[in-house]
């Protein structure tokens, strides 16, 4: 259990002070741009590492019932928050990424709740709760600092965005057993 949870500290001590703008600012200033990208993306790697050895050993003790509704609704949700995911890792200039400003924070949310509510144990809701109020914290953190998102959008954006989510999503819930041990709920 120690490594699974030192594995959550560390990834979201480093992913915490990457959405808080003045301490970003502070520690880049201090290190120089590309130092922090290289520290972000080492101890993320170290930190992912240690989630995944840990994972096995951490008791998955019964917290509370999986939600009925969540169960149900995961497919589409999943899917919502994979599509989501695209548009914003590819920076994609649609009028979704255009309305939405942080729609990979917004597909966080979606993913993380719905697992969070769908699961019950121990290791799922130290895991999905957390990328919940990180997620919740990183969206508001940003928009309240007046990042938003300003462009023109174009409609094939959204267009490729989808489609590519969609195929992303289908890969996942086919490939969920192998991937994480774990058979995702029917189509």
């Amino acid at each position: 259990m120690s490594m699974f949870v030192s594995g959550l500290v560390l990834f979201f001590v480093l992913h915490f002070s990457t959405a808080t703008p003045y301490v970003r600012r502070s520690v880049v200033r201090f290190t120089g741009e590309n130092a922090w990208k290289g520290f972000m993306a080492l101890g993320s790697l170290g930190a992912i590492v240690l989630i995944a050895s840990g994972w096995k050993s951490a008791p998955d003790i019964r917290l509370f019932p999986p939600s009925a509704l969540a169960i149900q609704l995961a497919p589409v949700l999943v899917t919502i928050a994979l599509v989501l995911f695209v548009i914003g890792g590819g920076n994609l200039g649609g009028y979704i990424r255009r309305t939405l400003h942080h729609p990979m924070l917004v597909g966080a949310i979606l993913w993380s709740g719905t697992h969070l509510l769908a699961n019950g144990g121990l290791r799922q809701t130290l895991l999905f709760g957390m990328f919940l109020v990180f997620s919740v914290y990183a969206l508001c953190s940003l928009l309240l600092a007046g990042k938003r998102a300003t462009f023109v959008p174009a409609l094939k954006w959204d267009a490729i965005g989808v489609g590519v989510g969609l195929l992303v999503a289908v890969g996942v819930m086919h490939g969920h057993q192998w991937l994480f041990g774990v058979q995702a709920v029917a189509l």
